[in-house]
């Protein structure tokens, strides 16, 4: 009877054990540029920043990207002086779906393009970068 009982709860255990395994799925990322506007240029920050998206979306469509003119604490801040700043936002379904993002746009002349209207306008010295993973 006792061999009989450990039998059935090796069964249970092993049933319960091929239940709970499954293909994870990974999870989104997200990934977080803000950059200092130089005085004077928040409205051309603001268009060029939107040129950036309208681009990387037309481009790699599956990245979510977005772009805010705000203020945010980073570590080129002084609570004294504020500067205007600008928020690039990108989600990705994955940390390779993001790195395939920047891969595609490193290489692109349109982005590069972009990139290069930044001087004078935006401080690229300045860009704070974040990223994290979330958790759906």
């Amino acid at each position: 009877m006792r061999a009989l009982v450990v039998i059935l709860a090796l069964v249970a255990v092993g049933g319960a054990v091929r239940v709970g395994i499954a293909a994870q799925v990974e999870r989104s990322f997200v990934f977080y540029r803000i950059c200092n506007i130089e005085p004077g240029q928040d409205a051309a920050a603001v268009a060029l920043a939107e040129e950036i998206v309208n681009l990387a979306s037309w481009k790699y469509p599956s990245a979510r990207m977005a772009a805010s003119k705000g203020r945010w604490m980073t570590a080129f801040q002084e609570i004294a002086r504020p500067v205007n700043q600008i928020l690039f936002s990108e989600q990705h379904p994955s940390l390779a779906g993001h790195q395939d993002f920047a891969d595609v746009l490193l290489v692109d002349d349109d982005f590069q393009a972009l990139q290069r209207r930044t001087s004078g306008v935006i401080d690229v010295s300045s860009c704070v970068e974040t990223q994290a993973h979330t958790s759906s």
